[in-house]
């Protein structure tokens, strides 16, 4: 993972987030603890830390395989961009998150990637459907994955 911090800056943390759609238009989204756990899990789409020599693009196709089992060739462009001041207590004070689109057939994850820490961060995957995921009451990733959503074009998929 690399940072892009420079000398009197917060600590920034770059990441690479997938939404990863359904036929039927449903999200995929993955309940993790905060990183030293100093708040409740939260859901958060497929991705991770751009790591050093990666593109945005890079970084999202290798997280989607990591945390899926699924490959894709490309993504194209981002469709949206984030940054996000995290709570006191994490390792990073801010991340940036480049955002891309990917509609396929529903699959289930396959885990045989995930590092030690990622089984024990993710406790729950699961497929929200777009009602679902607009009548949640559960807790979403900072930047409040609901509003990038409903702000995507029909066009913005691969």
């Amino acid at each position: 993972m690399s940072d892009d911090t420079t000398a009197g800056e917060p600590k920034t943390r770059r990441t690479a987030r997938i939404l990863v759609f359904d036929d039927d238009g449903a999200l995929l989204l993955m309940k993790q603890h905060w990183g030293r756990r100093v708040r409740p899990a939260r859901w958060l789409t497929v991705g991770g830390g751009i790591d050093p020599g990666e593109d945005a693009e890079t970084a999202a196709i290798r997280e989607l395989f990591e945390e899926t089992g699924l490959r894709a060739p490309a993504l194209g462009a981002p469709v949206a961009y984030r940054e996000i001041d995290l709570p006191p207590a994490e390792e990073y004070e801010r991340r940036t998150a480049s955002y891309f689109v990917l509609r396929t057939a529903r699959f289930e994850i396959a885990r045989d990637a995930w590092t030690e820490t990622e089984r024990d961060d993710i406790v729950d995957v699961r497929w929200f459907s777009p009602a679902e995921l607009a009548a949640s009451t559960d807790a979403f990733d900072p930047e409040d994955v609901r509003s990038i959503v409903a702000g995507l074009a029909p066009t913005d998929s691969v």
